[in-house]
């Protein structure tokens, strides 16, 4: 019987592919036994964010806080219902882009349908210290409360914006920039925009109590500034 050829081309092959299916077989099999876990891990970090756009933060038992004040309803949705101290909250998801990629939060809005109730921030990649405090910085997301949302004609007014770039904008509608992250606070700006904007009707039926049938919405509608991550510029590395 021939001896086996351990130094040979063929046993190397041969031995690597095997190798690979095995490993391969393995992560498969290890990914299948853990995607219940974590859709429910992901699922409940969801409920986390939409309770701190409620201002219910560091709750015990953040799944039973959730069921106990928001409408029961999809989390995959763009909008949801909920009950806050015996006032009824409209939450919207608002989705677009940072300096370095996405970023992406949730927007609650008192029943006038006129005024932020709490909003929630969260990101892919922002600058640690910097852009990144749009999620770690809770003073920034609290800066948005009882701010105005739209103007006298109906328009999204609600801006982050430096300071002193204001222009004529009434300081009942504007949230100052995270110092240092100018581009991070503009794509917070436009997303927040673009997505009040996309439900402006929403919440004028939530403020008039139509809130039964709150539409689906199969895409999100984005803007120029929010289709891809902001290249950086001399400006901000983040300035």
């Amino acid at each position: 019987m021939a001896k086996l050829n351990t130094n040979g081309n063929v046993y190397t092959i041969v031995y690597a592919a095997v190798m690979v299916i095995i490993v391969a077989f393995l992560l498969a099999f290890v990914a299948s036994a853990l995607k219940e876990t974590q859709d429910k891990n992901v699922a409940l970090d969801t409920k986390k964010q939409i309770l701190a756009a409620l201002n219910i933060r560091d709750c015990e038992d953040a799944d039973a806080k959730y069921n106990e004040v928001v409408a029961p309803g999809d989390l995959n949705r763009d909008t949801l219902t909920a009950v806050v101290d015996g006032q009824e909250k409209l939450i919207v998801r608002v989705k677009g882009a940072g300096l370095w990629g996405g970023i992406w939060g949730w927007v609650s809005i008192n029943k006038d349908g006129k005024t932020v109730f709490g909003t929630f921030f969260n990101h892919e990649s922002e600058t640690a210290g910097l852009g990144a405090r749009i999620k770690d910085d809770q003073s920034f997301q609290d800066a948005f409360q009882n701010k105005q949302i739209f103007d006298a004609d109906g328009n999204v007014a609600l801006s982050v914006l430096k300071k002193g770039k204001e222009g004529n904008l009434s300081q009942e509608y504007v949230v100052e920039a995270v110092t240092g992250a100018t581009l991070t606070s503009n794509g917070v700006n436009d997303m927040i925009q673009a997505g009040l904007k996309k439900y402006a009707d929403v919440i004028k039926a939530f403020a008039g109590g139509e809130t039964a049938n709150i539409p689906e919405v199969e895409e999100y509608e984005k803007v120029a500034t929010i289709d891809k991550p902001i290249e950086p510029t001399v400006e901000e590395m983040e300035d």
